[in-house]
């Protein structure tokens, strides 16, 4: 790119048309292998909490070597924006010429964070569920899960899906909404229990604090994605949920530096540091094993890289500049 071309700015709109699914799957593949052969430098995510405990702007550098990318993820996390409306991920993602710094574009981070977050999801479930898992429960009824419905879709045939939150009436409309844009049989249960009791993939994907999936819950056999929280102070399952599961990292030194579900574990004594069985970039690699056995617990914990980020970048712009789409923005 030369100069004169300016800055490529592309909108949540046009990122969420430019952003499919399947790409985005590839993508987070191509992310996590990444750092697994060692080819990505991402720092952990430093964040600036607001006062007031309601909020915290996050900060994501980082380069990746296949496709060369280099760029920052700026984003913040209100978890009470949900009750408003509004996503509770919010930002820029920017990308750099990593070559000689020229600033290439900027694009919204909400649509980017929506979709990899749960296609990460999808590819660690394509890794690690059995082969014939139909029945998958989501807990939460919120832009996620919407996004890990049509994620987790692509890679098992799920006939089933039970929805889980703590407002009834929010998850019986979100489970009627969602059955009618995919045609399978989408439910709602207010038993946390009995939400996950037939499940074989279980997807946690709530703003809480405290545990809302319990170990004693865990069937052998089950998949676990861990996704909803992103700071070391909350918990989405107890330890004894991680103490069960061939327990998985997007990567290990985020897990054990803000995976408040590992640390927690830690810090009680039922686990220790070498309880992480690797990441999903390795079993890809072939350098960790995945799934044993059919009886096998396993759980994914997601933090998110800002290496699924710029993957995601590099691919909108490229695809945006060749599609004419965008506006060019003076520097």
């Amino acid at each position: 790119m030369t100069r004169n071309e300016g800055l490529l700015y592309l909108k949540r709109r046009e990122v969420k048309n430019l952003l499919d699914y399947s790409s985005c799957i590839d993508l987070m593949k191509t992310a996590m292998r990444s750092v697994a052969k060692g080819e990505a430098v991402q720092p952990i995510r430093s964040g600036v909490p607001v006062p007031d405990g309601s909020g915290i702007l996050g900060m994501m550098p980082g380069y990746m070597a296949d496709p060369e990318a280099l760029g920052v993820k700026i984003v913040t996390v209100f978890p009470g924006n949900f009750a408003a409306g509004l996503s509770s991920h919010q930002g820029f993602v920017s990308l750099f010429d990593a070559k000689n710094g020229t600033p290439l574009a900027l694009m919204d981070a909400s649509v980017i964070t929506a979709i990899r977050t749960a296609c990460a999801s999808a590819v660690a479930t394509d890794l690690l569920a059995r082969r014939q898992a139909r029945v998958m429960t989501v807990m939460g009824y919120g832009e996620q899960a919407e996004t890990h419905i049509a994620a987790i879709r692509r890679v098992r045939d799920l006939s089933r899906v039970i929805v889980w939150g703590r407002d009834g009436e929010k998850a019986k409309n979100f489970a009627k909404a969602q059955s009618e844009i995919h045609g399978i049989e989408i439910e709602a249960e207010v038993d946390a229990r009995k939400a996950v009791e037939s499940a074989d993939i279980i997807c946690t994907l709530t703003a809480s604090k405290t545990p809302i999936l319990k170990g004693a819950w865990l069937a052998p056999g089950m998949h676990v994605n861990v996704v909803g929280s992103s700071v070391p102070t909350s918990c989405e399952i107890d330890v004894a949920a991680v103490q069960r599961a061939k327990f998985y990292a997007d990567y290990t030194q985020s897990v054990k530096a803000l995976g408040g579900e590992y640390r927690a574990a830690q810090t009680s004594g039922v686990i220790d540091e070498d309880h992480i069985a690797g990441e999903i970039g390795e079993i890809m690699m072939g350098t960790c094993p995945g799934r044993e056995s059919h009886s096998d617990i396993t759980m994914f914990k997601s933090l998110g890289m800002v290496t699924e980020d710029l993957a995601c970048a590099q691919f909108l712009y490229h695809k945006a500049k060749d599609l004419n789409i965008g506006a060019r923005l003076d520097l």
